[in-house]
């Protein structure tokens, strides 16, 4: 879904990005702003909205070859998007138990962890300023959770690294099956997240009638949050090149906690900050030192979810 086209234009392209990052920097503020739904609910309410949003922007643009979107590898795009589902899941239990600076930070490591699994999995190269930037990212990964452990905390971090393993599992998938089209898998996605959440509902009881603003606040982050942000981030990555992407797209992970300490006064704590710098360090010096100008159309995976 997401190609270079002929003539590009980085007045749109700029824009449409850094919007897109401001839109999944909401998720932890919205998520904060949930009453009573548990995270099993609010996941639920999330992935049917983003599935109906997707149903019917397919439904638009596609017509009558809806299903052809689907033609290209199904097992691969069904893998991806169970991996992808997962990452939904785990974000939103890492929302849950520990802090929105801590579960961003940790997710904006996904692009080193994908470098990782596609030298193991798939043979890729990895030049050495993207293995500098993974040490780097290890590092600040290292500061934040062995902070929380101290704590006798730390389950928090697990799921915001299982959602950033998953988003580079559907990476790796999407590099198998040689397409960047998001659009399947995100789709599979939604379908995924929706069950599980479903089955978890049944298994613990949990009612499927919500407080107004829960049910409103759960599914706004499937259309706006997730959904709005994957739509303006295709559109404008168009008009950009992929160190542009890479840089832009931080808007979420720099918006992300600031929303949260301004509006909920959720502050982060020192050691936060600091681990949370090092994994920015290092994406900007990929993005900056680690371009390839035979790739600078290539697509960024933004870590999103």
């Amino acid at each position: 879904m997401i190609s270079t086209i002929a003539v590009p234009n980085r007045k749109v392209g700029v824009p449409l990005v850094m919007i897109a990052g401001i839109c999944w920097s909401t998720s932890g503020l919205i998520y904060r702003l949930i009453e009573q739904a548990s995270p099993w609910q609010v996941l639920f309410y999330r992935s049917l909205a983003l599935f109906v949003m997707l149903v019917i922007w397919l439904v638009v643009n596609y017509h009558k070859n809806f299903f052809s979107i689907f033609s290209n590898s199904i097992a691969l795009s069904l893998t991806g998007g169970v991996c992808l589902g997962l990452a939904f899941t785990t974000y939103i239990l890492s929302l849950e138990y520990t802090s929105v600076p801590n579960a961003m930070f940790i997710l904006a490591a996904a692009p080193f962890i994908t470098a990782l699994l596609g030298r193991i999995i798939l043979g890729e190269t990895v030049n050495s300023i993207t293995w500098l930037c993974i040490i780097v990212s290890a590092i600040g990964l290292g500061v934040m959770v062995l902070e929380e452990v101290s704590l006798g905390k730390g389950l928090g971090e697990i799921f915001a690294l299982c959602a950033a393993l998953g988003f580079s599992c559907m990476t790796i998938t999407l590099r198998a099956n040689q397409t960047n089209d998001l659009l399947p898998t995100i789709f599979l996605a939604s379908i995924t997240a929706t069950i599980f959440a479903f089955i978890m509902m049944i298994i613990r009881s949990d009612v499927f009638i919500l407080k107004t603003m829960d049910w409103i606040y759960s599914s706004g982050m499937g259309i706006f949050q997730i959904g709005l942000g994957f739509l303006l981030f295709t559109s404008g990555a168009r008009h950009l090149k992929a160190v542009e992407l890479t840089l832009l797209s931080l808007t979420e992970i720099i918006a992300g906690p600031f929303l949260v300490w301004i509006f909920l006064d959720e502050s982060p704590s020192k050691t936060t900050l600091f681990g949370g710098a090092i994994i920015l360090s290092a994406i900007v010096l990929l993005a900056v030192l680690g371009s390839n100008t035979k790739e600078e159309h290539k697509t960024i995976l933004d870590s999103s979810v």
